[in-house]
């Protein structure tokens, strides 16, 4: 079988045009096939070489990865070169193995043509290349913001980082941190990075050390140094005068691993950091001495590189996120059960900063299946229980837990006593947006009264078959209007658990999320164009047949 697929890739390159096999096909050990072409430039006499190898998958992919390489570290300096020489190329999906190397070979020609003829470069920034090592069989990774400071050529200090969540990276454990604060070398607070509150008071902050460079660590342009002794000229003498006073003020540690932070500009507003761990009481420094002065420098010493990602908010959302109009506003979210706690994970998933919630509900493990709820978080207050779920999701936004008593108070008990919300209606206009999920009659007809900057009240029926939308001031009764005489909201069916309980309506959580994302989705496409005026609407299923939404705008 490995003969004939051998034989069979053998001749499919000996007959593509253009291409010359340089050293026949063979098998090795892991069952790869490995040989040498040369493919010619077009339009002229010239050849260039390339290692070939074709992993077992091939044609299907391997992993997330190309299961074909053509390599030649002669062209390390062109672009979409790898650190192993290999061609950076991302073809289409093909099962056929012939057509497969067909499309293989054009787009190394297209490579040919772009980066060795043209010498293209992309305008976008392309991150130093490397591969991350591991300290003691552990892999570590830094997370970082974009920071309201301007750092200079050789500025070295300390900086604070505080340790999330562990896992695996491959099949070795991973220690995760997030970078808090920069420290000067005396330790006076220069700058920190721009977390929520949340992030910001993470407990057992760690000290790591850092310096700013004036270029990038890089070979060629686009490689990472990987020894010590080739970062040497860029690091300045006073920087190793500091990471020799670390090392011997923390002489009790030694053994342990410190972060070492090397930041450097990658365009005129932005700056990356990469780490690199260091083991107290070995850092990879020495002095000696030259015209008669004492200098530092770097051992000759492959350096362990570690992880860095720069998390903040442009890049963290950069995949996509809601509307400004959304995503900048102070959001109230009343009732977080199915659906609010549904707005609430999908506004912190799509960029919103400031979300504050209220409900005076308990949660209990049977709301877990349809709403936004983890089971081993057992039976607590809905607005902490969700409250943590979107600080795990979001480092940017801050939640606010309002008292439900005290908003009780504040609605029902002031409109049957005094008849009076004006206080109330001053307090709410501290929100650009509230959002009612608590389906509560009595508080849609106190909310809807008010002039607020912009009330929208979700709700469904039984089984999940209409969501109602108001969006409109005053839309009391348009909302009950459409309950009462319009819709077929059937509530003889409905979910008796054992005990003095209220009903609920039956719903499962894919029921309920596919109406929300639709409503999210129109009430983001309104907002996003300020020629479009969002209006009261609903939402209805149709599931004979092919299931499929209507929606009716009023």
């Amino acid at each position: 079988m490995m003969d004939r697929r051998l034989n069979l890739i053998q001749q499919i390159f000996s007959e593509l045009n253009g291409i010359s096999i340089e050293i026949p096909f063979s098998s090795d050990s892991e069952f790869n096939i490995i040989g040498k072409i040369k493919v010619q430039i077009e339009s002229t006499e010239e050849y260039l070489s390339f290692d070939v190898k074709i992993y077992p998958e091939y044609p299907l992919k391997r992993m997330e990865h190309e299961s074909i390489t053509f390599s030649n570290k002669d062209y390390m300096l062109y672009g979409h070169v790898m650190g192993d020489g290999s061609i950076c190329r991302h073809t289409s999906h093909q099962t056929d193995l012939k057509k497969k190397i067909e499309i293989d070979i054009n787009s190394l020609k297209r490579w040919i043509w772009k980066y060795y003829l043209n010498k293209d470069n992309d305008n976008h920034y392309e991150h130093l290349i490397l591969q991350p090592k591991e300290f003691k069989e552990n892999h570590f990774s830094f997370l970082f913001t974009e920071v309201d400071y301007t750092f200079n050529k050789n500025q070295f200090g300390f900086f604070e980082y505080s340790q999330i969540n562990n896992g695996l990276y491959y099949d070795k454990v991973i220690f995760n941190h997030v970078i808090q604060e920069f420290r000067d070398s005396s330790f006076t607070k220069v700058s920190e990075c721009k977390w929520s509150s949340a992030v910001k008071q993470l407990p057992h902050k760690n000290i790591g050390i850092y310096v700013f460079l004036d270029n990038p660590p890089a070979r060629m342009g686009k490689f990472i140094i990987n020894n010590w002794a080739d970062l040497e000229s860029l690091v300045s003498n006073d920087a190793f005068t500091f990471l020799y006073g670390v090392q011997k003020n923390n002489s009790k540690l030694k053994g342990n691993p410190i972060p070492f932070l090397i930041g450097y500009s990658i365009s005129e507003k932005e700056i990356h950091w990469q780490v690199a761990i260091l083991e107290i009481g070995k850092f990879p420094i020495e002095s000696y001495k030259e015209d008669k002065v004492w200098k530092g420098g770097f051992v000759d010493e492959d350096i362990t590189w570690g992880i860095t990602k720069n998390c903040s908010y442009d890049y963290f959302f950069g995949r996509g996120k809601l509307a400004e109009k959304i995503t900048k506003s102070k959001i109230l979210i009343i009732g977080v059960g199915a659906i609010g706690s549904m707005v609430a994970t999908t506004f912190a998933r799509c960029g919103c900063t400031s979300i504050d919630v209220v409900d005076h509900d308990i949660k209990e493990p049977e709301n877990v299946c349809r709403s936004e709820y983890s089971f081993l978080t057992g039976i607590c207050n809905k607005p902490d229980d969700l409250s943590n779920e979107l600080f795990s999701i979001s480092p940017f936004i801050d939640v606010g837990i309002i008292n439900a008593a005290m908003f009780h108070v504040d609605t029902k008990v002031s409109q049957g006593l005094i008849n009076s919300t004006h206080d109330l209606q001053r307090r709410l206009l501290h929100y650009d947006i509230i959002i009612d999920c608590s389906t509560d009659n009595d508080l849609l007809y106190i909310l809807s009264k008010l002039e607020l900057n912009r009330y929208i009240t979700l709700s469904i029926t039984n089984n999940a078959k209409e969501l109602v939308c108001s969006v409109e001031p005053n839309s009391y009764n348009w909302v009950m209007n459409q309950y009462e005489n319009v819709l077929d909201n059937e509530l003889e069916d409905v979910h008796n658990p054992n005990g003095c309980w209220n009903p609920t309506f039956k719903a499962s959580y894919n029921d309920i999320n596919t109406l929300v994302q639709f409503a999210i989705k129109h009430i983001n496409l309104k907002m996003l164009d300020d020629s479009k005026s969002l209006r009261n609407f609903v939402l209805k299923t149709n599931v004979e047949d092919i299931f499929s939404i209507k929606l009716d705008e009023f």
